[in-house]
């Protein structure tokens, strides 16, 4: 039982290869977010990586990773800046809301439902980027129809996605895991959440192509 435990393929070497694959993924995620404009492209290529550990192809994985990040600048980079335009202006309209009076706690409300909206797409339209290949209205589209069809996955995924930034803003001290795990640990339990639903989505692709 030991020896099957500490085996090439058992359990404890399995996990610690994925610890250390999302621990590399993770600062080169990082890494890669630097130049703000490229964020989009970077959390493409993660998620594209960890949806292969996920369905155990990982293969080389900072080679990948960076094959993967040259391969959606063109398609997620829009994606990115879109995003950072309504990230400005959520925090412009949050502001005027504050100076408000009367109308302040409606504009507030309005915002964060927007900001819901917002989520609800961002947390399907980069990993559909990850794997398809899709103009940015398309994604954004197919984006929005799986936000509201698969809503209690969309809650669970924002909801991981939003605790790690959440914890780290609000504890200093966790920073270090941050660094190791903050964006990689969340995007893993999303695959886990999303990774069946593009399984259909393939097999109803393949299945209309054979057709």
């Amino acid at each position: 039982m030991k020896n099957k435990f500490f085996d090439q393929n058992g359990f404890f070497v399995r996990f610690m290869e994925g610890f250390a694959n999302l621990v590399i993924l993770n600062l080169l995620t990082l890494l890669c977010c630097l130049p703000i404009v490229t964020s989009g492209a970077a959390l493409a290529a993660l998620h594209y990586m960890v949806m292969q550990i996920v369905a155990n192809e990982d293969g080389k994985i900072v080679s990948t990773y960076f094959k993967q990040f040259k391969a959606n600048l063109k398609n997620a980079t829009p994606i990115a800046l879109i995003y950072i335009a309504l990230a400005v202006l959520v925090v412009f309209e949050l502001r005027t809301a504050n100076q408000m009076k009367s109308l302040g706690t409606i504009v507030t409300a309005c915002t964060f439902g927007f900001i819901f909206i917002l989520l609800a797409i961002f947390v399907w339209v980069i990993p559909l980027t990850a794997k398809f290949v899709y103009r940015t209205g398309e994604a954004f589209r197919n984006a929005l129809y799986l936000a509201f069809s698969k809503l209690p996955r969309t809650v669970s995924m924002i909801i991981i996605t939003v605790i790690m930034p959440v914890l780290i803003v609000n504890f200093p001290a966790i920073w270090p895991i941050g660094v190791m795990l903050g964006v990689s640990l969340p995007v893993f339990l999303c695959v886990l959440i999303y990774y069946p639903v593009f399984k259909e989505l393939i097999e109803q692709k393949e299945g209309n192509e054979d057709s």
